[in-house]
């Protein structure tokens, strides 16, 4: 009886083995195979064509299954051994992690070095850092922390942010394990106690994360998205599915099926039913991370092939395979769908067809040729008496030649970049007779335009064009700061008073007003800040307390004039009477009010053409009409308080188009709106002019 009970306990501790391979071996469930299928198709449609608007919700699938093949693994060598080989786990690690990590890293910093303007190059160089480096997601938190990222291609590494997060789960997760298994076992002596405290820490450890996800959420958005301990929940959920399926797990076939469809049904309508605007991470993302719980838990111990013809969405070989290479798939898609934006048009049928392709071939080349060979090959294992010798010796010869040979590459392409001249501003003679904004329609110039235009021909550089503000944030109140005002222009008794009030986009007018504003006896105060428009603020909003400084500072200050404006995008939602109301308090002290309207949004495909290489920047243009959505509220809103209107509209588009550059000169600094220092210099006499004549 004993021989037949221990017998029965290792066929079951066998086949559990083999269904929960961390490894992507051959016995790797279908159904998971399929679920991986799954999650890197959406994610991949997501970022190359934005739909389905949930996509992104792929990661969250990734991450289930990851806490629950990880956390299978230690448990059962747990369970067979009352010990675990932390050292063995981390080698495993590495040798499935790092080996394409690494690749894709070297290549992409590589394309980048040769492609990309040197600061985003140097930007993209310190990502690949952090990415090796398993710390992408605090990158990430840190850069979009920055508001002036706002509306900037994204990093072609970006997509890291989600291995960063499994392998910070993964360097805790197997020693906390051990721990809490190794206690247990001491003090009560018996595996089931040990299961049942691993299974307590985990639950509690869910719900500690989960929590903070929620505030979070509420209160630090980005944070929550990339933050290790607001995702740790969903790795976790994984983990204790795993700790939990150890026992005797019995589900009626029917009951097995149907909760597998139910899962399915889930991930369905998760990736279409969350989208940007939803409370993301948490709560959200409760749904397809339950989803993906139901299809690995009703496939625990089903190894039936009735089971997986009724499953067939997720166990056929299509998706069996690409379940195979979605790793490589995850971490080619980015790269390739960044990057290809320097040769090819942007959202072109080309562009599609050429990033799906290139992505496919990559994966399958670093599949077979990249992470099977090194899976397979005994690096980084414990030496044994069978080990072949010759692979043995060899594959960490080629790992180390192929390091070295990718350091090298990396090194002379950035020395080689590094060495090269700093890019000097253009001269302007790309617009033969006008420059800047004098070649806009809305001034009137007969200039004789070139019908090509290179990007060596316009000014700022790319590398320069970032932080081309032409000192119109030097008195900047930042997120969460105290009102900041500064005065510039006339100290004359009979100066002009004017105030400058409203967000970054009203800071971006002042370079205009700077080198001008003394000789048109003009003095100058300015308000400007993170997210300040001149009106009453939304609930939660860090401008709150300041708005109200500033709106008694216009009253009381006796000025002649204050000129506002605001970026269309960020008020779209605002009530008109929201602005108007403030604005007719401080009129009635005898201030002329005048609005600039919003000036037109350009998206990130511009930036995308701008990079192109041996594009006519002539053919970077945005359609007006697309351009000036959302409706400026800034309008309406002027309207009910009878304030004047000054639109700079036809100083950035003509009557069908928005051009990427203007005389010259590149007109954005970035897809949020901003427009370049050099070119709101430009337009100063036409907006000083146009100010002028609105008050009179």
């Amino acid at each position: 009886m004993t021989i037949s009970l221990s017998r029965s306990r290792d066929a079951v501790g066998l086949r559990r083995r083999k269904e929960s391979t961390p490894n992507g071996g051959r016995n790797l469930r279908a159904d998971i195979q399929g679920l991986r299928a799954f999650a890197v198709i959406v994610v991949i449609l997501d970022h190359l064509f934005r739909w389905p608007s949930g996509g992104f919700v792929g990661v969250d699938v990734f991450f289930v299954i990851s806490g629950y093949l990880i956390t299978s693994h230690i448990l059962r060598e747990l369970d067979r051994t009352g010990r675990l080989s932390l050292s063995g786990f981390y080698r495993r690690r590495i040798r499935r992690i790092a080996p394409a990590a690494t690749l894709v890293i070297v290549v992409t910093v590589a394309f980048c070095a040769l492609l990309l303007p040197r600061g985003r190059a140097l930007s993209v160089a310190i990502d690949g850092v952090w990415a090796f480096l398993f710390g992408a997601n605090w990158r990430s938190m840190l850069v979009g922390t920055d508001y002036f990222q706002l509306g900037q291609l994204p990093s072609p590494l970006q997509h890291y942010w989600s291995l960063s997060v499994e392998e910070q789960f993964y360097f805790v997760w197997p020693l906390l394990t051990m721990l809490v298994f190794m206690a247990a076992m001491r003090r009560w002596g018996t595996p089931r106690a040990s299961h049942l405290a691993t299974i307590t820490v985990f639950a509690a450890l869910i719900a500690l994360s989960f929590v903070w996800a929620l505030i979070e959420t509420g209160t630090n958005p980005t944070a929550a998205y990339f933050s290790t301990f607001t995702r740790a929940w969903e790795l976790g959920v994984g983990a204790l599915l795993a700790a939990v399926s150890l026992g005797a797990w019995r589900i009626p076939f029917a009951a097995r099926v149907a909760l597998a469809w139910l899962g399915i049904a889930g991930l369905v309508v998760s990736v279409f039913w969350i989208d940007a605007t939803s409370v993301f991470p948490a709560p959200t993302v409760a749904l397809p991370v339950l989803a993906t719980v139901a299809v690995i838990a009703a496939g625990i111990g089903e190894h039936s092939p009735r089971y997986s013809r009724l499953l067939w969405p997720l166990t056929n070989r299509v998706s069996g395979y690409i379940g195979a290479i979605s790793y490589s798939l995850y971490l080619w898609h980015f790269p390739v769908i960044v990057l290809l934006a320097s040769f090819v048009p942007l959202e072109s049928r080309r562009y599609y067809v050429l990033a799906i392709a290139i992505t496919a071939v990559a994966s399958v080349l670093s599949y077979h040729l990249v992470e099977e060979p090194v899976r397979r090959s005994t690096w980084l294992m414990p030496k044994t008496r069978q080990a072949d010798a010759p692979t043995r010796s060899r594959m960490p010869l080629l790992i180390a030649a192929g390091a070295g040979a990718a350091l090298l590459i990396v090194v002379g392409l950035g020395a080689a970049r590094l060495s090269m001249p700093e890019p000097q501003a253009a001269p302007a003679t790309a617009a033969a007779d006008c420059f800047g904004a004098e070649a806009a329609p809305g001034a009137g110039n007969d200039c004789e335009l070139p019908e090509t235009v290179s990007i060596d021909d316009v000014m700022p550089s790319l590398d320069a064009l970032p932080t081309d503000t032409a000192g119109g944030y030097s008195c900047w109140r930042p997120k969460g700061g105290d009102l900041t005002t500064c005065t510039f222009g006339s100290a004359a008794p009979d100066a002009r008073r004017v105030a400058l009030v409203g967000d970054s986009h009203a800071a971006a007018l002042l370079p205009a007003f700077l080198e001008n504003a003394d000789s048109v006896g003009w003095s100058l105060d300015t308000f400007v800040g993170f997210g300040c428009q001149w009106r009453d603020q939304p609930e939660g909003s860090d401008c709150d307390d300041v708005a109200d400084q500033v709106q008694q500072r216009l009253v009381d200050g006796g000025y002649d004039l204050v000129v506002t404006t605001a970026a269309r995008w960020a008020i779209a939602d605002a009530p008109p009477n929201s602005f108007s109301e403030r604005w007719t308090a401080v009129e009635a002290t005898g201030t002329d009010v005048v609005v600039v309207g919003a000036v037109p949004i350009v998206p990130e495909s511009t930036f995308a053409c701008l990079t192109r290489v041996g594009a006519n920047l002539n053919e970077c243009g945005t359609p007006r009409s697309e351009a000036t959505q959302p409706t400026d509220v800034l309008l309406a809103a002027a309207d009910d308080a009878g304030v004047d209107v000054v639109d700079m509209t036809d100083f950035y588009c003509d009557q069908s188009t928005c051009p990427a550059a203007i005389g010259g000169v590149i007109v954005y600094r970035d897809a949020a709106g901003h427009i370049s220092g050099t070119y709101m210099k430009t337009m100063a006499p036409y907006l000083i002019e146009r100010i002028t004549a609105a008050s009179g």
